[in-house]
């Protein structure tokens, strides 16, 4: 099996670079490249063309405060998978559209808990197969995190090392592996309507705080993630201050009262039956909040008619981390009749 090996000392020049100010530099006595508030992805030059590899490093977070990560997948430089460790987390963030997602990929399917890494070398690896990827750290067999869904589907691209704030990264590998199969997961939209959630979706073109919601025909027909929630990252290109219109119709037997539960980022209006029922925002902002998308971060009573009912909200972008909506009714008969027309 072929195995490439970079130290990231004296062999940056095999990578695109770009504008992160990547250096060398030099922790705990072991030298390695240096990032600080790079946020962007440093991709190898070569393409690498295994199905299925082991993409393996050294890593450290010398503050309370770091994120270091491994990308692959990439389709071009604003689309990629990326696996990072914070402190006291892994987090499977895949690029869309130039942002970050992990505020939409949150919870246990996406995440994992860990004892403190600050301030130490740890071996950082990740085993990509064809339709997903296992995570593992230090020297463990078993996996930390296991990805049966990759969100770029599978794609084969570009690899290499992404990092946020102050962190280290030395000794990156990239070696050929056996395929071992990983059991998809498969999005089941019947269950999330069992669930409650609104799973169909029209959503508008951006438009700038001042402008006008475009014109009905330039609408498109999506269905939201495995989780529940709608991701506009994967629609739309991001740029502060913008905002998208989405709406659902769909009609139910007969009245009926529920709780309507609901979580967003960045900044919310909503209306039921074109009747504002909210209004707020939920943003990245620690220890306070930390932005993730929660299907139940807020809630308000709803009178439903029977017959014809319409959910519709604007939803504006102000930070780059995930761009979307999740919404439950309550109600266990809807029928959607969105459509383009």
């Amino acid at each position: 099996m072929t195995k490439l090996l970079f130290n990231l000392w004296n062999d940056l020049d095999k990578f695109d670079l770009g504008d992160s100010n990547v250096r060398q530099g030099v922790y705990l006595g072991q030298k390695a490249a240096y990032l600080e508030k790079t946020g962007s992805a440093i991709f190898l030059r070569d393409k690498i063309t295994f199905n299925c590899f082991r993409l393996q490093a050294e890593v450290a977070i010398p503050e309370q405060v770091g994120f270091i990560g491994l990308v692959f997948g990439a389709k071009d430089s604003h689309n990629y998978e990326l696996v990072y460790l914070a402190p006291e987390e892994i987090q499977y963030d895949p690029i869309m559209n130039d942002s970050m997602t992990w505020q939409i990929y949150n919870g246990p399917l996406y995440q994992k808990s860990l004892p403190n890494t600050t301030g130490k070398w740890v071996k950082f690896s990740i085993e990509v197969q064809q339709n997903g990827v296992a995570v593992y750290m230090g020297e463990k067999t078993s996996p930390q995190l296991v990805i049966p869904n990759l969100q770029h589907g599978g794609f084969v691209g570009k690899v290499g090392f992404w990092g946020y704030l102050p962190s280290y990264i030395r000794n990156l590998s990239v070696e050929e592996i056996q395929p071992t199969p990983i059991i998809k997961r498969e999005k089941n939209l019947k269950q999330l309507i069992t669930e409650t959630f609104v799973t169909e979706w029209m959503v508008s073109t951006p438009y700038l705080k001042d402008e006008q919601p475009v014109a009905e025909n330039n609408w498109t027909k999506t269905f939201v993630e495995e989780n529940g929630t709608l991701n506009i990252n994967r629609i739309h290109a991001v740029e502060q201050g913008i905002s998208v219109q989405t709406k659902s119709t769909f009609i139910i037997p007969e009245e009926k009262e529920t709780l309507l539960t609901f979580g967003f980022s960045d900044h919310l209006r909503l209306w039921v039956n074109e009747e504002e029922v909210y209004q707020g925002d939920w943003r990245w902002n620690p220890p306070g909040s930390d932005g993730r998308i929660r299907c139940n971060f807020a809630s308000v009573p709803v009178r439903w008619r029977a017959g014809l009912n319409t959910i519709r909200a604007e939803i504006t972008h102000n930070e780059f981390f995930g761009w979307g909506l999740s919404i439950k009714t309550g109600l266990s008969d809807m029928s959607f009749i969105t459509d383009e027309d």
